[in-house]
């Protein structure tokens, strides 16, 4: 738990998942982006802020195209939703530990840790109507903030979701 008592994972746990959700919802939203998502994810990782600057995203490829990448938006977003899980799960546990919060939240991504776990653990309860409402909430209202227009910041937030719930 973090000292404002609100359950932190590992930065290298919290770095997958970010990456495997931003993956899931790109998958919907823009898969054309998913080629580059390795090398995307890799600089948005070393570098947010770099990665999401107004002046990156107007940039051109270097090949002559102008492109707006939603990847690092994807996964910035992505890093909400999992603190968000991340911080319910905690709750739901109490002081339990960290390797147990990123263990729930991989199953919630429904990823198993390793291909062992995969057929000793039942899966996780599905998200209720409730929980959705809130993932989806929390991803828009950051997808606002990061500066995407409406349509985009409604698309991304579908995509999160819609990763989290079809994984």
């Amino acid at each position: 738990m973090a000292a404002n008592g609100v359950a932190e994972l590992p930065p290298e746990a919290e770095n997958e998942l970010v990456a495997e959700l931003a993956r899931l919802a790109l998958e919907q939203a823009a898969p054309e982006e998913l080629v580059l998502f390795p090398d995307n994810a890799k600089e948005y990782f070393k570098d947010p802020q770099a990665a999401l600057s107004p002046e990156r995203r107007d940039e051109a490829l270097g090949f002559g195209l102008d492109l707006a990448i939603l990847t690092p938006y994807a996964l910035a977003v992505a890093t909400s939703v999992i603190r968000f899980l991340a911080s319910t799960v905690g709750e739901a546990v109490g002081q339990e530990s960290k390797p147990l919060v990123t263990r729930i939240v991989r199953r919630l991504l429904r990823r198993p840790d390793t291909a062992s776990e995969a057929a000793d653990e039942a899966p996780p309860p599905p998200l209720t109507t409730d929980q959705t409402r809130q993932i989806h909430e929390v991803a828009y209202q950051r997808a606002k903030r990061l500066g995407l227009d409406e349509d985009q910041a409604s698309l991304l937030a579908d995509s999160v979701v819609g990763g989290l719930v079809l994984g």
